[in-house]
């Protein structure tokens, strides 16, 4: 709340009892040192607030002149007069200065904000004891000032009851962004939540995730910290520790905060936001108690000078490689030394206390250093300069002569066209926002050593109007002991692929954990990927599985083809046979017609195990059926009719001598060709209706692996209830023939062949179905195919055409029963073949 006149006055005679009046424990007097100023008298004053006597330990101004105040007010006298010599800028108007000391005092920066605002209304309100004059004439209602955040925040307050504009070249902390707080004041100097997104910028750059904080106990310190955390928690980066530092911290306090560092080893990079006396402390400490490996520091701009920590007996070698942000100061053209000396020998109160301090009597025997690149000052000097003259441009009628309307400005009407000036300053463009700040540019300089001598090199740039702000040269960088790559810090491990960060008990650290073999990593979570899909080797994305037939390099398979391949070559020696001797009386007593399409069927059992193990696909797997059931419906259609020719024969024998119907070759060849194409039409409708399709074989748990195989459908079923009806008539008929005479044994090895059939087919098909892999599968059905056609070949085939080939010979024994129906009489019956073979008496047979 601003005061009107009466209250200003209540409030400067409090801060004069406050300073004055001795107190128990405390004497409040102000030191003799800060009664001096520098002024000169001009169409309008402009105040300043500078640290002229450094600081100390001690009370306020006991400590020496400070070369860099004396050279800031050189500065200022500098702009000025350059300012006061041009016609395009405030033609007609002077400009002139009050320079007042605050000794780096908070407390004396109050009591110089408001003898100096107060001069804005004559007669000064009860200042007599301050023993400063002020400049003989002119209007003051802007303070340049202070050095530091500190002395600028009570300096903006003090001057803010007088509605004061104070514009600032070096405080930079964000709290003077609150106008609330702060309705009067600007900078020239970009606040500290720029230098925090620099800072932020530079750990994303490296990939520095997990690090410490330590901030000084002031308002620097506090708010950049602030600004830090807020841009560490919007970006990801973990703070491991945050710790607050006093500027006279003990070593108690010094131990406890170093103590936080070794609680986390892997914050291998440390931000430190505070002055260099601040931060020798804590580097010292570092320093004595030993904490390995070594750590990469991320400065602030108030620490960016490594002479100035080597005054503090730090260590320099312990900072190689650490980055620090500093403000971009630009040298004042036109301003060296022989300028300064000019300059502050005008009429300045503190050269002859430079000279006893130095005990010298002319300034050549103790010269002051100076850098000439304190641009801030200038720049204020000129947005003060451009301000004042666009008001005048607008409140005065004839701006030729405008010194009786300067006189009217007040601070509260000159504040607004100082927060919209806009001018080139010595970096760029100055433009204010509605806070009173400017932009930033700051330079990222890199602690090097080079033959043994430390020097910050800068290795970049950091521009807040850049589209890229942080511009690095990375092959400038110097880390510690010239490591070609930069400091690792961070809390979690290098998951490799597959893995997931898993939270550990520790403050923002991470372990891995392993997905699922069939899931992939999405962002931080597993995601499992479809059942026929497996995870690529990134782990980043699910690929098809490509179904696997079974391998023909497998032992398995090997064995089964090898089988297969033998089968062929004796049911080619069996056809063969049966045609070379398809006149012998053996082969014509077995019907030749029934044993062509016997082994026709034997050639297509043989055969199926190449379909079965073909890659599957639509074609394969039809075949397949096809194949198997055909060479059933072939091998053992034919050997029903045979069987039951036989038991018809002799059944028929029994009663009479006529020969039973449909025993002949063609009418057996014409059933055997109807039951085959009854199972082709079996075969085709199935196909139709439920189709054998390649189907998959999961495994569980999943595997990255699938096997493909052919899934008989319901069609195949049918045709498989066709066959099974098939095999058993045979065996029926079979068991009812058993009793025939050994010259016509051939039905007992039928039998045989049929029987084990059945105890194959009830063997393989519960280990088809619950078989765990394909390969079992197809074995299984392939290994029974093959069995029983071998059982038939070596059963009813080969034992023939050995007995044939070889002349076996066997006598006809006389067929004794109780029955009444003598061996003449089922001759009789027979056909002609086995009646000549009897009439012979040499009928051959197989043993």
């Amino acid at each position: 709340m601003l005061c009107d006149f009466s209250s200003r006055k209540m409030i400067f005679r409090w801060l004069v009892l406050f300073l004055v009046v001795p107190r128990p424990a405390i004497t409040g007097i102000i030191p003799s040192a800060a009664h001096a100023s520098m002024t000169r008298p001009g169409h309008v004053i402009l105040g300043a607030s500078l640290p002229i006597h450094g600081w100390s330990s001690g009370p306020p101004c006991s400590g020496k002149l400070s070369d860099w105040g004396i050279e800031l007010s050189a500065i200022l006298l500098f702009a000025i007069e350059e300012i006061n010599n041009r016609t395009d800028l405030l033609p007609n108007i002077t400009i002139g200065y009050d320079i007042r000391d605050n000794c780096y005092s908070e407390t004396l920066s109050i009591w110089t904000a408001l003898s100096l605002a107060s001069t804005s209304e004559r007669p000064q309100e009860d200042v007599e004891f301050t023993k400063i004059s002020p400049a003989e004439y002119g209007n003051l209602f802007c303070i340049i000032g202070t050095q530091s955040s500190a002395t600028t925040i009570t300096t903006a307050q003090a001057a803010s009851l007088y509605r004061i504009p104070v514009i600032s070249p070096f405080a930079t902390s964000n709290e003077l962004s609150d106008k609330r707080r702060f309705p009067y004041f600007l900078r020239t100097v970009p606040p500290d939540s720029l230098q925090a997104a620099a800072i932020a910028d530079i750990l994303l750059r490296f990939g520095w995730k997990y690090v410490g904080l330590y901030f000084q106990l002031n308002s620097y310190g506090v708010h950049g910290a602030q600004s830090l955390l807020h841009l560490a928690e919007k970006h990801g980066i973990c703070i491991a520790f945050s710790v607050s530092v006093h500027s006279q911290a003990t070593d108690a306090e010094l131990r406890d905060a170093v103590g936080r560092l070794s609680s986390s080893p892997k914050a291998r990079v440390v931000i430190m936001f505070m002055d260099s006396v601040t931060a020798s402390g804590i580097l010292t400490t570092i320093r004595d108690v030993g904490i390995l490996p070594h750590i990469t520091f991320v400065g602030s701009d108030a620490l960016a000078f490594p002479e100035a920590l080597a005054r503090y007996n730090v260590e320099l070698s312990m900072l190689q490689g650490s980055l620090f942000v500093q403000l971009h100061f630009a040298n004042i053209p036109g301003f060296n030394y022989d300028r300064f000396l000019q300059t502050i020998k005008l009429g300045n109160p503190w050269l002859a206390q430079w000279k006893a301090e130095r005990n010298c009597s002319d300034l050549t025997e103790c010269p002051f250093r100076i850098s000439a690149n304190d641009h801030p000052v200038v720049d204020a000097v000129y947005a003060f300069s451009y301000a004042l003259h666009d008001a005048l441009h607008d409140l005065c009628t004839n701006y030729t002569d405008c010194s009786s309307t300067v006189h009217t400005i007040t601070g509260h009407d000159f504040f607004p066209y100082l927060l919209n000036a806009t001018f080139e300053g010595l970096v760029g463009e100055y433009r204010f926002d509605s806070n009173g700040d400017p932009g930033g540019n700051y330079k990222i300089l890199n602690f090097q050593i080079h033959n043994d001598t430390f020097t910050a090199t800068e290795v970049g740039q950091w521009s807040s109007s850049a589209e890229n702000p942080l511009q690095l040269n990375a092959s400038a960088l110097q880390w510690y002991q010239d490591s070609p790559d930069p400091p690792f810090s961070l809390c979690r491990e290098v998951c490799p692929p597959g893995f997931i960060e898993d939270p550990l008990e520790e403050k923002c650290c991470y372990g891995c954990r392993r997905c699922p073999t069939h899931a992939i990593v999405s962002g931080n979570s597993c995601m499992p990927c479809q059942r026929d899909e497996w995870p690529d080797q990134s782990f980043r994305h699910c690929q098809l599985i490509v179904p696997t037939s079974p391998s023909w390099s497998e032992p398995t398979v090997i064995v089964i083809l090898i089988l297969s391949g033998l089968g062929l070559v004796l049911s080619f020696l069996a056809a063969l046979g049966l045609f070379h001797y398809r006149h012998h009386v053996l082969i014509k007593a077995a019907s030749r017609e029934l044993s062509s399409i016997n082994i026709l069927g034997l050639t297509l059992a043989f055969l199926a195990p190449l379909t079965l193990l073909a890659p599957m696909s639509t074609v394969s797997c039809r075949a397949s059926e096809v194949m198997v059931a055909l060479c059933f419906t072939l091998t053992y259609a034919p050997t029903l009719l045979k069987v039951n020719r036989i038991y018809r024969i002799f059944e028929a024998g029994r009663k009479s001598n006529k020969r039973p119907r449909f025993t002949g070759p063609r009418a057996q060849l014409a059933l055997a060709l109807i039951a085959t194409l009854l199972m082709m039409v079996i075969c085709i409708s199935g196909t139709l209706i439920s189709p054998t399709v390649p189907a998959k074989l999961y495994f569980s748990p999943p595997t990255g692996y699938i096997e493909a195989y052919c899934a008989f459908g319901y069609g195949s079923m049918v045709s498989t209830f066709c066959n099974l009806l098939i095999v058993l008539a045979c065996c029926y008929y079979a068991f009812k023939a058993r009793k025939v005479p050994s010259n016509y044994n051939e039905s007992k090895f039928i039998a045989i062949s049929v029987y084990s059939t059945l105890v194959f087919g009830m063997a393989a098909v519960p280990v088809y179905i619950t078989a765990a892999t394909v390969q079992q599968k197809v074995a299984t059905l392939c290994v029974a195919i093959l069995l029983n056609s071998f059982l038939t070949l070596f059963c009813v085939y080969l034992p023939k055409l050995y007995a044939i080939r070889f002349g076996v010979d066997v006598q006809v024994c006389e067929w004794r029963s109780s029955g009444v129906v003598s061996a003449d009489n089922v001759s009789a019956a027979l056909p002609s073949s086995y009646a000549d073979a009897q009439q012979r008496n040499a009928l051959p047979v197989a043993n």
